[in-house]
C-alpha cells in the first residue's frame, strides 16, 4: 500500500517555469524500486526481468578543469566540456558519452531542480525537468527525468542521476547531463521542500481533475474536480503507490500545467517582483529580476493552447538493475536510443510553428490592467519606496507589452 512522502518533498512546479521565472518545487522521497511495476495502459501488474549488468566498454576521457561553463543564453554555443575519469570504482562499466545533440543557435536550454533539504544544505535532487524553448515560435517542452537514473557522474562513478548536485553542485549537475543526454543547459533553478505548498497557497488554490483516485491516503482524493490548497496538492502531486513513479510523474505534470495557468492568467504576472523577493532567500538560481520582467512577454505566448509539451522519460525508456552487494538496491538503468527519441521528439515539438490565438491579447490586457492598478495602489499607499527583504528599494515596473504577430 502506498503512502504519501511529505518529509522530503520532489521537485514539480515552479513559478514562472517556462518563461524563466521563479521556480517553486514539490519534491517527494523517493521509494525503493521493486521488480514489479504497473502497466499504465490497463492498471494491471507486470513483471519485468531485473537487467543484467550491461556490457559497456569503460570510457577513457580526460580530467577537466574546475573551471565549468555556467554563462547567459547568449554564450558560445561552440562550448562542450570535457568530461574527468571516475575517481571511485564503479559497480557498473561506464557507458560511452552521448553525442551532443544539436540545437538552433536560439533554443533556450534550462534545468529546473528540486533539493530534498533546506538551504543551506545540498540534498539530493529527486527529479529534474529540462526545458527546451524555442522564443521565435513561442513554444516550449519540459521533460521529466527521473531521478533514480544510474547513470555516470563525471569525475565521481556511476549513481544515480539525483546525486550529482549534492556530488558538486550545479557544474557536476550540468556535466552528468552532458555526458548522458547530450544536453548542456545554460540556466538553473534550484528549489527546496515547502516552496510548492506556499505557492498554491499564494494562488488561493488550483482546480485539479483528479482522473487517478488516490482513496487510501490524503484524506482520500475521489475522481473529479476538486480545489486544492498547498498540502492538499502537495500530497496529490507526492502520493507513490509502490513502484508507480509514472502515475506520479503525471500527477505533477498536471499540477504543473495547471499553476503555470493560472499564473499567467488575470494579471497575476504583475506580481512577480513580489514574488521573487519572497522566495529570494529560498531559491538558487543564475535568473536576476530583470531577466524576469523580460520574459514575461514569452510567458504569455506560451500561456496559449497546446504551446507547451510535456514529455518524460518513463518505462518504455528504462530497465530495472540491482546493484550487486546491495540487496534490493534496484535503479533504473536508462536506454540510450529510447531517451535520444524522447529528446528529439521534445526538440520537434519547438521546432513546429503555429499561429497564435486572440488568447494572447485577453492576456496582455489583463497584464496591463493589472500592472496599471497595482502601480497605482502602491502609488497611493506608499509614497516612499519600501525596502525589500534584501535592503533594495522596491517598486512595481511599469510593462509594455509587444503586440503579437
Amino acid at each position: 500500500m502506498g503512502e504519501p512522502l511529505l518529509k522530503n518533498h520532489y521537485l514539480l512546479l515552479a513559478t514562472l517555469i517556462l518563461s524563466g521565472g521563479i521556480v517553486l518545487g514539490l519534491t517527494l522521497q523517493g521509494c525503493q524500486f521493486e521488480s514489479e511495476v504497473p502497466n499504465i495502459e490497463d492498471g494491471t501488474i507486470t513483471t519485468l526481468p531485473l537487467t543484467p549488468v550491461p556490457s559497456f566498454n569503460q570510457t577513457q576521457t580526460q580530467p577537466e578543469s574546475s573551471e565549468f561553463y555556467q554563462g547567459s543564453d547568449q554564450d558560445d554555443r561552440s562550448f562542450w566540456p570535457s568530461f574527468p575519469p571516475p575517481s571511485i570504482d564503479p559497480a557498473t562499466p561506464i557507458p560511452p558519452a552521448v553525442d551532443r545533440m544539436e540545437f538552433d543557435e536560439n533554443i533556450l536550454v534550462w534545468v529546473l531542480l528540486g533539493s530534498n533539504t533546506e538551504p543551506p544544505f545540498n540534498g539530493q535532487t529527486k527529479a529534474i525537468h529540462l526545458v527546451f524553448i524555442n522564443p521565435r515560435f513561442s513554444k516550449a517542452s519540459l521533460i521529466s527525468v527521473p531521478g533514480d537514473l544510474y547513470v555516470y557522474i563525471p569525475g565521481f562513478t556511476m549513481q544515480r542521476l539525483n546525486t550529482a548536485y549534492a556530488i558538486g553542485g550545479i557544474e557536476t549537475l550540468r556535466l552528468t547531463l552532458a555526458y548522458n543526454f547530450g544536453v548542456l543547459p545554460s540556466r538553473f533553478v534550484l528549489a527546496h521542500p515547502g516552496d510548492f505548498q506556499w505557492l498554491v497557497d499564494d494562488l488561493n488554490g488550483i482546480e485539479v481533475t483528479v482522473f487517478q483516485p488516490i482513496p487510501d491516503a490524503c484524506g482520500g482524493i475521489h475522481p473529479g474536480v476538486i480545489v486544492m490548497d498547498g498540502t492538499l496538492a502537495l500530497c496529490y502531486g507526492s502520493y507513490q503507490d509502490g513502484s508507480d513513479e509514472i502515475s506520479r510523474i503525471q500527477r505533477q505534470q498536471q499540477l504543473l500545467q495547471l499553476i503555470f495557468q493560472k499564473l499567467t492568467q488575470d494579471g497575476n504576472l504583475a506580481q512577480l517582483p513580489v514574488l521573487f523577493a519572497s522566495y529570494q532567500g529560498w531559491i538558487k538560481t543564475d535568473f536576476s529580476l530583470p531577466e524576469l520582467m523580460g520574459f514575461i512577454p514569452l510567458a504569455l505566448r506560451l500561456a496559449d493552447q497546446n504551446r507547451v509539451g510535456y514529455f518524460m522519460i518513463g518505462w518504455d525508456q528504462i530497465s530495472l538493475w540491482e546493484i550487486p552487494g546491495h540487496s534490493q538496491a534496484i535503479v533504473f538503468l536508462p536506454d540510450q536510443a529510447g531517451v535520444k527519441s524522447v529528446l528529439e521528439n521534445a526538440l520537434a515539438f519547438i521546432m513546429s510553428p503555429s499561429p497564435l490565438t486572440e488568447r494572447v491579447k485577453t492576456l496582455e490586457a489583463q497584464l496591463t490592467a493589472a500592472s496599471e492598478a497595482t502601480a497605482t495602489a502602491y502609488g497611493q499607499r506608499m509614497p516612499t519606496s519600501t525596502p525589500s527583504p534584501a535592503g533594495t528599494p522596491f517598486l512595481t515596473p511599469t510593462l509594455t507589452l509587444p503586440g503579437y504577430p
